[in-house]
């Protein structure tokens, strides 16, 4: 059995440090059932207007009591789809891109498909390709389970969409192969990695110390160890290609700033720009009550507000961001677990709109 460990540091009200630490208690022990021997532990970020909060829970390594810290690095999985979705938001907002830009346009006349020549920017931001979730044929490059993208080449990745023949259109088909090609077609327009675009549009101008993307020895000691669903501890993924879609780090520190621009209330140029990104824009829904953003998933709660959110997963990690715009409150959960921690982002977002914050 493990004993929490919890740190609490960013407002100095220290009575709603108390009770958001009381109230949270309270889900994880009546509303969850998070196994710390499954998910040995988690960071949470909880943004409630001009206060931001830290909370650490159990520890860094299955086996032994470490501290989880707000400045520690996770993978986010397909919460990288968010920082893809930001950056073209920004670069449109430059004129450096555009959203009806073609995909063939980018791309030298031998990686083209003649068959996908109106396809656009914007097709692949808002999921409308019809492409795979991942690419056909993905599995036979997929030497390694825990490891899926470490031997698919942005070459195969470009085999893949220079022969791909369209079937009937959808609507939407939530795909991590166009964030996969959305990376590519940044890279050849602009000639550098997409690595270095996330550095100088977002992760510099948010103070985002401990967010990247390569992979590197330097890197992946700033990361917490991971954990499969067979409590295996597990490596970092790899990527050759598709980290526009999955291959992004961060902490929960940093994700705060990430959701604040998002909320317009980070203080930088970019709370003009990020918000557009979860707008619902109409044209793509996944049903009735879930639009569907530039990459953000916005659920619809009637007249009240919207919660806008997206969940990551890798083999080791999960991460699960929302915020609500109305109310200036945003969520950010990550665990060293495949496992997760089930709905208590979700949880906790409700609470502190409802019970904690609005109590009095």
């Amino acid at each position: 059995m493990y004993i929490f460990l919890f740190l609490l540091s960013g407002s100095s009200l220290f009575s709603q440090n108390d009770d958001l630490r009381k109230e949270i208690d309270k889900i994880i022990t009546h509303d969850t059932e998070i196994d710390f021997q499954k998910t040995p532990g988690f960071t949470i970020a909880v943004i409630d207007e001009d206060s931001t909060f830290f909370l650490e829970y159990g520890s860094a390594l299955l086996e032994e009591n470490k501290a989880l810290k707000k400045s520690t690095s996770f993978q986010i999985g397909s919460c990288s789809k968010l920082f893809t979705a930001s950056l073209i938001e920004i670069l449109v907002s430059k004129d450096l891109i555009s959203y009806t830009d073609k995909v063939n346009s980018f791309l030298p006349i031998n990686e083209q498909n003649p068959r996908m020549e109106d396809l656009t920017i914007e097709d692949l931001i808002m999921h409308r390709s019809g492409f795979p979730k991942r690419p056909h044929f993905f599995g036979k490059k997929e030497q390694i389970p825990n490891d899926p993208y470490a031997f698919y080449t942005q070459e195969d990745l470009i085999d893949f969409y220079s022969e791909y023949v369209p079937g009937t259109l959808e609507n939407y088909r939530y795909a991590h192969t166009n964030y996969a090609l959305i990376e590519y077609v940044l890279e050849q327009n602009f000639n550098r990695s997409y690595s270095s675009l996330l550095q100088e549009y977002i992760f510099n101008p948010l103070e985002m110390d401990q967010s990247f993307v390569d992979d590197s020895e330097l890197n992946s000691l700033r990361m917490t160890q991971g954990y499969d669903r067979a409590n295996r501890a597990v490596s970092p993924w790899r990527f050759q290609s598709f980290s526009g879609s999955e291959g992004v780090k961060s902490s929960a520190l940093d994700l705060s700033n990430f959701l604040k621009a998002h909320m317009g209330s980070s203080y930088t140029t970019l709370d003009n720009i990020l918000p557009n990104t979860s707008l619902a824009l109409g044209e793509t829904d996944y049903n009735d009550r879930i639009k569907i953003g530039r990459a953000w998933h916005i659920i619809d709660q009637g007249k009240k507000f919207n919660i806008v959110m997206h969940t990551g997963r890798t083999s080791g990690n999960s991460c699960f961001m929302a915020f609500i715009k109305e109310t200036k409150t945003g969520i950010v959960v990550l665990s060293n677990s495949a496992y997760g921690t089930q709905d208590l982002g979700m949880l906790i977002l409700r609470m502190v709109n409802h019970n904690w914050k609005r109590k009095a």
